[in-house]
């Protein structure tokens, strides 16, 4: 049976799937994973068809990543709107139906990560691409560690998977960092979040296929002399004794949704399947870290799950990743939203300290909650940001906790799809795949929405399937459209320009699944058309 929601103007049909217990205070509890809209979990985990639509599972994004373009309708030749504008199409190199988001480095150099077609690099920002994939070194698997190597009769180290390929493990993210360097993200292969089927008295022949549960995941490339490039592999995991109640590891995060590289630090932000994960982004590899904290270059996870009145952890997708701007000391706190709950990670709060910062997000149990000696845990459990509430919520008005049964939460998912911080005020706008985008004040307080006006369409969006937001440097708001309507900017005191009408028939259906304004001076944003274009602006 397949399980899933398509997100549109009907009712949104909630499914969910029943994961394991991760760490982080949850060892006791089992893990609901929220199936995002359009054909089922990310990353197959809810094991009734193991991944059986080729498209992408993510959020929604039709046409699917690895059908390999074989669907007929590609803007051939891409419109032009002005000087201000330039579109890139087939012609330039783009793959049809898999171009899945778009990022510039600080030199210049622009990025798309083209699903099964890789990672495609236009170097200078101007030209056409060229497309990178595993046999230039694209990385979307990890390591094996000591006692599966040892089972496979290989060294520790080898590659989880002998046969990789980008059809299996798609590009679905980008992130531009220094001058040269992009953050690449992958989709785990079907099944891959709970594939890892380790415990204390089972042998390595049972805990599971290392080519499924080490799939996915995330690459730094840097560009190289000759039109090559180097790749480092973040196996992003816990390995053996790194988390207390996983003692032989953890593999949850597989699918990488989002990536934001934090300019100017050494941070890099993974959302993901299940949870978020931080990065060094001058991590150097170690094939033979095995997971343990002071070599991997990454630490993970996080979610801003809660617990329903069966005893099951929502969470699931985090699309939205944004640097808070308000400076703590010279750290910032980091906004993560996904399908069911939103978070304001205290990262600047606690002066940079990622292990601080987690138990502020979920370190919270039914048992300890409202004990006085564990005042964490309760301000933990009023992190988590219901952006659109459910009609059932989490606490009553005295602040005592209620659990909401799996219909009541179903009802009300949040569907998160991306997330804009604003340095004028540092409030936020959080964008949904069917709610629109709600503004919310820096400590999560309700300030306003933006959706659909009927009665004044050049107030409104033009529709409340977003799929991507930003925010320009003049505080505008960039927005684009999952089913229908391309873009929209809503400028500062709510003067609102649709392009739909002008981008031409294809690329106003196209999903819009990416936007990123680049770091470079004077600024360009940047759109990634699911369809198989890229566009660029210029202008004011």
């Amino acid at each position: 049976m397949r399980s899933g929601w398509r997100v549109g103007p009907a009712a949104v049909a909630a499914a969910i799937a029943i994961g394991v217990a991760c760490g982080g205070g949850s060892s006791d509890r089992n893990e609901r994973n929220v199936i995002p809209p359009d054909g089922g979990s990310a990353d197959g985990s809810d094991g009734s068809d193991a991944g059986s639509d080729a498209g992408v599972a993510d959020a929604g994004q039709d046409g699917g990543a690895t059908d390999g373009g074989t669907n007929a309708w590609v803007p051939i030749v891409p419109p032009t709107l002005g000087a201000s504008w330039t579109f890139y199409g087939t012609a330039e190199g783009m793959p049809p139906n898999n171009v899945m988001g778009v990022t510039a480095d600080e030199d210049g150099n622009v990025y798309v990560a083209g699903g099964d077609a890789g990672l495609l690099v236009q170097r200078g920002g101007q030209g056409a691409f060229h497309a990178y994939g595993i046999a230039d070194g694209l990385h979307p698997y990890g390591y094996l560690m000591a006692d599966m190597a040892k089972l496979k009769g290989v060294p520790e180290g080898s590659p989880s998977d002998p046969n990789p390929s980008l059809a299996a493990t798609p590009v679905m993210s980008v992130a531009g960092g220094k001058g040269g360097t992009v953050f690449v993200g992958y989709q785990g292969k079907p099944g891959c979040e709970d594939a890892w089927k380790w415990d204390q008295w089972s042998k390595p022949s049972d805990w599971g296929d290392p080519a499924v549960y080490k799939s996915g995941d995330a690459d730094k490339v840097t560009l190289a002399a000759a039109g090559s490039i180097s790749v480092v592999h973040y196996d992003i995991f816990s390995g053996p004794g790194v988390v207390d109640a996983e003692p032989g590891g953890r593999e949850k995060l597989c699918s990488i949704w989002r990536i934001v590289y934090q300019h100017g630090t050494n941070y890099v932000w993974f959302g993901a399947n299940h949870g978020f994960a931080f990065g060094k982004a001058d991590f150097a590899g170690n094939p033979i870290c095995n997971g343990q904290v002071g070599c991997a270059g990454v630490w993970e996870h996080v979610h801003p799950a809660f617990n329903d009145s069966v005893g099951d952890l929502v969470t699931q997708d985090y699309w939205g990743v944004a640097v808070d701007p308000l400076s703590q000391g010279g750290f910032h706190d980091v906004w993560f939203g996904g399908m069911a709950r939103t978070t304001r990670f205290r990262f600047g709060e606690t002066g940079g300290s990622y292990w601080n910062a987690q138990p502020l997000t979920e370190a919270w149990t039914k048992s300890n909650i409202n004990d006085p000696a564990k005042a964490a845990f309760k301000a933990a459990w009023q992190n988590r940001v219901d952006v659109w509430p459910d009609d059932v919520g989490e606490y009553d008005s005295s602040g005592n906790p209620t659990f909401p049964t799996p219909a009541q939460w179903n009802d009300g998912l949040d569907l998160v799809s991306g997330i804009a911080a604003d340095p004028a005020d540092n409030s936020v706008y959080i964008a949904s795949f069917a709610h629109g985008i709600r503004h919310l004040g820096h400590d999560g307080n309700f300030l306003g929405d933006i959706t659909t006006d009927p009665k004044n369409f050049n107030k409104g969006l033009f529709a409340n399937n977003v799929s991507a937001i930003a925010i320009d440097t003049d505080g505008s708001l960039w927005v684009g459209y999952k089913y229908e309507g391309g873009i929209s900017r809503i400028h500062k005191g709510g003067v609102v320009e649709h392009y739909a009408n002008v981008l031409g028939p294809q690329l106003e259906k196209s999903a819009v699944v990416d936007i990123q304004i680049s770091p470079t001076s004077p600024r360009k944003v940047l759109f990634a058309f699911q369809s198989g274009a890229v566009g660029v602006y210029e202008g004011n």
